[in-house]
C-alpha cells in the first residue's frame, strides 16, 4: 500500500513500513523504516527537533529552517556542494556550476511501469514517483518506489532528465537510504572462481566502506546482495535490512557512518569508467534496487527475499515449477566424447532416474579443447554424426529431456567467426588484447554482434526439440574500446536484448545461468534464466559453505547443485557420494561424473538418492528455508527446508574432534502441537573408510587400501547409524531430538555416527 499522508508518504510492504517526509525545505527524507505500524495521521512525531544549529553546520536555508543542515538529514538523494558532506548518491557535471540542488515539486501514485531496457520484477502493485527539480540548472530527478503483490520488498530507482545545457552523469545510485543508530554491521559476500559467496561480517565504525565489481559482470568478487544488521541480530532474532540490485553489470555499494551516527547506504552502477552524457530532452534510468526489512532475524530476511525472487523475479513460465534432476557430462568426459560414449551415459543416467541429460562444452566447431572453435555454433559431425537432433531424439526416447551448453558471448581467436569478423571482439585497437581461457569477449554493444548471437543460437534451438540450455560466461572483460563512457552498461543492455529475444522466442526452454560458476549470479540474470549454476566447485564441503552464503539472498529453487566424483576435481578431497547428495539435496539436484566408472552398488545408491529427492522435491526446492547453525559458529552447518507436510534437515560437519560434544536438533517452523516422525536417510559406509581398524573384528588381516578390501567393498558396506522415532513439533524445536554420538575412536555400533571430516547427513521430519 502507498498513500499520501500529512507531511509525506507511507509505503507498506509485507511486515514493514516506510515513511517518507517532504520537509520544510522541500527535501525528501526517510522518517521511518522498520516493523509494520498503524498508519500515522501525520509525520509530526517522526520529525527530528533541531533546537539549534550544530557547531560549524552549513545552514541550507536560514529563513525557512534556521537550524537545519543537510548533513544531519536522512536524505533520499544527495548531491555535493550544498552542505551535505557525505558521499553523494548523484554526481553531475555541467558546463556552468558544479552545484545541483534538487527540491520536491510534486508526486504521482500510479500503476507501475516497467523500466526501459532493464529487467523489471513482475506483479508490481503500486508505484510512487517523487518528482524533484533543480530549476536553476534545468535538471529533473524522479525517485521511484514500487511495491509488489504479497511481498515485503520495496523497489527503488532513479530517473534523471536534462532540460538544459549538456551535462554528464558521473555517479547515479539506484538507492540511497540513511539509517539512524549505532551498532550496525555489514554482511557482504565476496569470492572468486570456485569460492563464491564467502561471507564477511564487518562491525561498522566512522569510516566509509565500499565494495564493487569492475569486471564487466556482477561477478563473484562481490555479489550485489548485502545486509545491514544490528550487532545482536542472529539467524532467529533481531533487526536487519537486505539490499540487492536487479542488474548484471559493474555495480557499487557503499556504507558510511557520519559523525552523527547516521548510516548512509548506497547501491547502483559502478562509477568507474562511467560517464553518461545527456543532451537537452534526454533521460537516464538506473537499474532497480530492492530492499527489505526483517525484525525476525536473518532467517526472516531469507524468507522475504526467497519469496520475492520466486514470485516476482524468475520468469513466470517457471515460477514454482519443479526443476528436473539433471545429468551433465562435463566432469565425466570433458570434451573427449563421441556419440557412442554419450549414448552409454544417456542409458546410465536414465537408469538412475535422471530427468534431463545436458551435453556440455565440445559439441560444436573444431572444439576439442578450449583453444579453438568458440563462436562457431555448428555441430561437430565427427563427434556427433547424427547431429544435435539425433542425440536429442535418443535422449527423448530414453524418457529424459535434452539440454545443451552454449557460451554465446565469447570467441576463440582460432575460430571461423574471429577470422571473418575480428572486429566483433572487444579490443581497444591499440594494444594486443588479453586472453582469458584462450578467448575474447564479443562486443554486445554492436547491433551486428547481437544479431549474430541471436541468429546462431536460435538456429541450433530450432534444429531440435531442446528442453534446457546452460548459458555460460567464462571470462572477465578487458581492453575496452574508447566510448562515450557507458561501455560496460551498454554491454549489459545489449545482453538483456539478446537473452530477452531468445527466451521470448523459446519460452518453454528452461535456461540455466552460468558464469564460470557464480560470476554473474544476480537478479538481472534470474529475470531471464530461472536457475543458476552456483559454483564450478562441486566439492561438497566447499559447496556447503558457498550455499550457506548464497541462500541468504537467493532461494533454493534457483540453486543448481551437482553430485560429482568422490575425489573432487577442484579440491582433490575425497568425500562419499552420500555426503555429496546430502549437501546437494537442498536446491536443484544434478549429477556430473563418469557413470561408466561406477560399480552397480554405487549406481544403485544414486538411484535411491534420486528417488528420495523426487519424493521430497517440493520441500527441497520450494520449502521455507531456515539456517540453524553455520560452520562459523558451530562444528556443523545445519539447515532446514520445511512446508506444512514435512521438513528436510541437512547437516555437514567440518573437522571432527576426538571428544565430540553431544549435539541436538533444534528444528524451526514446525507445528508445535503436531506429531512428527523423524528418520535419518539411511546411507552405506565404505569399508575402506575404517582403515586397518577392520582387522580388530575380522578373522583375517587386510592391508589398508589393499586389493582384497577394495574388492570386498564393491559388494559389502557398513550401515550408518540409526535414528528413528516420533516427537512433537515442540519437542523437535526445543532440542529434544539428540543426534547419535560421533565416532570417537573406541567403538562402532548403530548408535555411533561415523560422519568423518567433511561428512554430511540428511534427516526427514514427516508430519503424522
Amino acid at each position: 500500500m502507498i498513500k499520501q499522508i500529512s507531511g509525506g508518504f507511507i509505503i507498506e510492504a509485507g511486515n514493514s513500513t516506510m515513511l517518507l517526509e517532504v520537509n520544510e525545505v522541500q527535501k525528501p527524507v526517510l522518517a521511518y523504516y522498520g516493523p509494520k505500524m498503524k498508519e500515522p495521521e501525520s509525520l509530526t512525531a517522526f520529525k527530528t527537533p533541531y533546537g539549534t544549529a550544530m557547531g560549524t553546520a552549513t545552514l541550507y536555508d536560514e529563513k525557512k529552517a534556521p537550524t537545519l543542515t543537510l548533513d544531519q538529514l536522512n536524505l533520499e538523494i544527495s548531491t555535493p556542494y550544498k552542505g551535505d558532506y557525505g558521499s553523494p548518491s548523484l554526481l553531475l557535471e555541467g558546463q556552468s556550476s558544479p552545484v545541483y540542488d534538487f527540491v520536491y515539486q510534486s508526486f504521482e501514485i500510479r500503476k507501475p511501469e516497467p523500466l526501459p531496457e532493464l529487467p523489471s520484477p513482475h506483479d508490481a502493485e503500486e508505484e510512487l514517483v517523487l518528482k524533484l527539480a533543480d530549476p536553476a540548472q534545468k535538471v529533473e530527478a524522479e525517485l521511484h518506489y514500487l511495491t509488489y503483490k504479497d511481498s515485503g520488498v520495496i523497489g527503488r530507482y532513479l530517473k534523471i532528465t536534462n532540460q538544459g545545457e549538456p551535462l554528464d552523469i558521473r555517479k547515479a545510485m539506484s538507492l540511497q537510504i540513511i539509517l539512524d543508530g549505532e551498532g550496525f554491521e555489514l554482511v557482504n559476500f565476496y569470492g572468486t572462481w570456485s569460492g563464491e559467496f564467502q561471507k564477511d561480517i564487518t562491525p561498522l565504525n566512522h569510516l566509509r566502506y565500499s565494495f564493487d565489481s569492475t569486471t564487466g559482470s556482477s561477478s563473484a568478487r562481490h555479489n550485489p546482495y548485502f545486509i545491514i544488521k544490528k550487532k545482536e541480530t542472529s539467524y532467529q532474532a533481531g533487526g536487519c535490512y537486505g539490499f540487492n540490485l536487479v542488474y548484471s553489470g559493474n555495480h557499487y555499494e557503499e556504507v558510511e557512518y557520519s559523525s552523527f551516527d547516521k548510516l548512509r547506504v548506497q547501491t547502483g552502477i559502478s562509477p568507474l569508467g562511467f560517464k553518461k552524457t545527456l543532451q537537452k530532452g534526454e533521460s537516464f534510468v538506473t537499474p532497480l534496487a530492492v530492499l527489505t526489512f526483517s525484525d525476525q532475524g536473518l532467517n526472516g530476511l531469507i524468507h522475504v527475499m526467497h519469496d520475492f525472487v520466486n514470485a516476482h523475479v524468475v520468469p513466470q513460465e517457471f515460477a514454482y515449477k519443479a526443476r528436473p534432476v539433471v545429468f551433465n557430462n562435463w566432469e565425466g568426459t570433458f570434451m573427449k566424447f563421441n556419440e557412442r560414449k554419450l549414448h552409454s551415459l544417456v542409458r546410465k543416467a536414465a537408469a538412475i532416474g535422471a530427468e534431463c541429460f545436458v551435453l556440455d562444452d565440445g559439441w560444436f566447431g573444431k572444439r576439442n579443447n578450449d583453444k579453438a572453435g568458440l563462436g562457431d555454433w555448428t555441430v561437430n559431425k565427427r563427434k556427433l554424426p547424427h547431429g544435435i537432433k539425433g542425440l536429442c531424439s535418443y535422449v527423448h526416447k530414453k524418457g529424459m529431456k535434452f539440454g545443451l551448453w552454449f557460451e554465446p558471448e565469447m570467441v576463440n581467436p582460432d575460430s571461423d567467426l574471429f577470422r571473418a569478423h575480428p572486429e566483433y571482439a572487444i579490443q581497444d585497437g591499440i594494444h594486443q588484447p588479453c586472453l582469458a581461457r584462450n578467448q575474447l569477449t564479443l562486443d554486445l554493444t554492436k547491433p551486428e554482434v547481437r544479431t549474430y548471437i541471436i541468429d546462431a543460437v536460435e538456429a541450433v534451438l530450432k534444429s531440435a526439440p531442446i528442453d534446457f540450455v546452460k548459458w555460460d560466461y567464462n571470462r572477465n572483460m578487458s581492453d575496452i574500446p574508447m566510448n562515450s563512457g557507458t561501455f560496460f552498461h551498454d554491454y549489459i543492455l545489449g545482453l538483456y536484448q539478446v537473452v530477452g529475444k531468445i527466451t521470448s522466442d523459446f519460452p518453454k526452454i528452461l535456461f540455466e545461468n552460468c558464469a564460470s560458476g557464480g560470476n554473474r549470479c544476480d537478479l538481472g540474470m534470474l529475470s531471464y534464466f530461472a536457475q543458476t549454476w552456483v559454483s564450478d566447485d562441486t566439492d561438497s564441503f566447499e559447496r556447503a559453505k558457498i550455499q550457506d552464503g548464497m541462500v541468504l539472498g537467493y532461494p533454493l529453487s534457483v540453486m543448481s547443485n551437482h553430485v560429482s566424483a568422490k575425489i573432487s576435481n577442484q579440491m582433490l578431497r575425497k568425500t562419499s557420494f552420500d555426503s555429496k547428495f546430502d549437501v546437494a539435496c537442498l536446491g536443484i539436484l544434478g549429477y556430473e561424473l563418469d557413470l561408466g566408472s561406477l560399480s552397480k552398488k554405487e549406481l544403485s545408491n544414486f538411484k535411491q538418492q534420486i528417488a528420495f529427492y523426487k519424493a521430497h522435491r517440493e520441500v527441497c526446492q520450494f520449502g521455507t528455508y531456515e539456517q540453524i547453525s553455520t560452520l562459523e559458529d558451530s562444528s556443523f552447518s545445519t539447515k532446514e527446508a520445511h512446508n506444512a507436510k514435512e521438513a528436510v534437515v541437512s547437516r555437514t560437519v567440518g573437522i571432527c574432534r576426538p571428544v565430540p560434544s553431544q549435539e541436538s536438533l533444534f528444528a524451526i517452523g514446525l507445528d508445535p502441537n503436531a506429531d512428527y516422525h523423524y528418520a535419518i536417510r539411511r546411507e552405506d559406509l565404505d569399508l575402506r573408510r575404517f582403515g586397518t581398524i577392520v582387522n580388530y573384528v575380522l578373522p583375517i588381516h587386510l592391508k589398508e587400501e589393499g586389493a582384497l578390501i577394495s574388492f570386498i567393498a564393491k559388494f559389502k558396506s557398513m550401515p550408518c547409524e540409526t535414528l528413528e522415532g516420533d516427537m512433537s513439533g515442540a519437542g523437535l524445536m526445543g532440542g529434544g531430538l539428540k543426534f547419535p554420538m560421533l565416532w570417537n575412536g573406541t567403538g562402532y555400533s548403530d548408535k555411533v555416527s561415523f560422519m568423518g571430516d567433511f561428512g554430511s547427513r540428511l534427516y526427514l521430519l514427516s508430519r503424522k
